[in-house]
C-alpha cells in the first residue's frame, strides 16, 4: 500500500500482511489517530478518517497534531495491531481466533 505524508510530501509504501506491517519505505513513519468522541455513523469520514494518516516521521507527526487536539500517535506495528483487534472484534466469524 501506499500514502502520502500530509506534512512532508513524501510517498510512503507499506507491505501489510496478516501478521502486521513487513516491510516500509520509512522505518521512522508513524500513523496519527483520533480517539472517537463517540460510535461512527454516516459521518465517520469527516469525523475521524480526516485525522488518520501515516507520516514520514515522528517529527512530521507532531508538527500535523500540534493544531488537532485529540490526535495522537501510533507506531506502524501499534497501528496494525490495533486494526487487527478491532477487526476480530467486528469480524469474529471471519476471521475466527487468534
Amino acid at each position: 500500500m501506499t500514502s502520502t505524508c500530509p506534512v512532508t510530501g513524501e510517498l510512503i509504501e507499506l507491505t501489510v500482511t496478516p501478521d502486521g506491517v513487513t516491510g516500509t519505505s520509512h522505518p521512522e513513519a508513524v500513523v496519527s489517530f483520533l480517539v472517537p468522541s463517540g460510535p461512527f455513523d454516516s459521518g465517520v469520514i469527516e469525523s475521524f478518517c480526516h485525522f488518520v494518516h501515516f507520516f514520514a516521521s515522528r517529527q512530521a507527526d507532531e508538527q500535523w497534531a500540534a493544531s488537532r487536539p485529540g490526535t495522537f500517535l501510533l507506531t506502524l506495528g501499534e497501528a496494525a495491531e490495533l486494526a487487527a483487534r478491532a477487526n476480530q472484534r467486528m469480524f469474529p466469524d471471519v476471521l475466527g481466533t487468534r
